[in-house]
Order: C-alpha cells, then structure tokens, then sequence
C-alpha cells in the first residue's frame, strides 16, 4: 500500500484535475494506489480536499502582505491578480472551486481582508457583498477561459467582423491577459464611480 501524506494528496488531487481527467475521490484513490476509503484516514470528505486544495493555492499563490495604509482600489487589484495567478495554474479546479463552500480559514481571510477594504472606504454592506461577488466571479470567469480552446469562435466561412477578432490574436494567453487587465480595470472604476455618487 502506498505511504499517504495529505500534501501528497493535494499534489495528485491537483494533477489529476488539471490531467482534465473525472475528478472523484475513488479517481485520486486509483491514482494514488490505494482504494477510497484509505483516503478518508487522511482528509474529512471531497468539502475538506477542496479547502485543503484553496489552502495549498494560496501557500502557493500568496496575495501581498496586509497593508492597513493600501488604498482599497490597491489592496483588491493585488489580490485579485493572486487569486488570477492560481486560477490560471489550474483552470480546471474552478468548477470544483465554485461547487464547495469555502469554510478555509486562510481564503476566509483574503475575502475579510477584501470586504474590510471596502467597508474601511464607506461602501455599505449589501454593496460589499455584491463587489466581491462580481470580481471574484471575473476571476473564476477569466480562469475557466484558460481550460477552453484557443480558437474560441470557429467561423466558418473566415469572413465578417467575428471571423477578424478571432484571428487578430495568435496567442490565446496573451487575449485572455489582455481580457484581465480590461475586465479588472472596468471593475474597480465601476466600484469608484459608486463610491463617489
């Protein structure tokens, strides 16, 4: 019987879903070479791997060192570009991502450090709570785009206004980061606007 670790388990958890392969905990047990149950001694369930997962992404992925005098404009951009950095390492992990609660004490904390930012600066709760879901759906959205094809719209035939954007980028990352800093920037000057209304 393998000798099973819990980093060694995140470390296969993570290539098994980044291999695009079905992601269950009797896939990882196959794959680590024991059977599922074996792997239960070591984390609670799928809801404990998948914060095990967020924990080793944000060791991995940190966001800048809290900061009380950043600007909130700063300190959300920052760590928005962290979580980007994560999502795009593993871009297959966003489905499983968004189907777990978070109860991580680590990725708990970057969204207080997020929502306290945006409560420092005046924004009333309900506005908080609806920012931080917009970007953090941007970052998840922006993630999965990386797991797509590079040729996103296949036209057929190769003519018209769709047909020219598709071919004007020959390196699909470089459209997505360029999508990124767009989508980010218009983000956050939406999130100032309101805060100057």
């Amino acid at each position: 019987m393998a000798r099973l670790s819990i980093e060694g388990i995140v470390d296969e958890a993570l290539a098994l879903i980044d291999s695009g392969d079905t992601f269950s905990m009797r896939a990882l047990g196959k794959r680590l070479g024991v059977a599922a149950p074996s792997l239960y001694y070591h984390v609670g369930g799928l809801d404990h791997l998948v914060d095990l997962i967020r924990d080793r992404m944000v060791r991995d992925f940190p966001p800048p060192a809290p900061d009380d005098g950043r600007p909130w404009r700063e300190e959300l951009e920052a760590i928005l570009r962290s979580m980007r950095a994560g999502y795009a390492a593993h871009p297959r992990l966003v489905a499983l991502l968004v189907g777990t609660p978070i109860t991580s004490e680590m990725v708990l904390g970057i969204y207080e450090r997020m929502a306290a930012s945006l409560d420092a600066a005046g924004f009333a709760p309900h506005a908080v709570s609806v920012y931080l879901e917009a970007l953090d759906s941007f970052a998840l959205g922006i993630a999965l785009e990386r797991a797509a094809p590079s040729e996103v719209w296949r036209t057929s035939p190769a003519t018209g206004a769709l047909a020219a954007a598709s071919s004007a980028w020959t390196d699909a990352d470089a459209r997505l980061d360029a999508a990124f800093e767009m989508g980010l920037q218009a983000l956050l000057d939406a999130i100032d606007r309101a805060s100057r209304a």
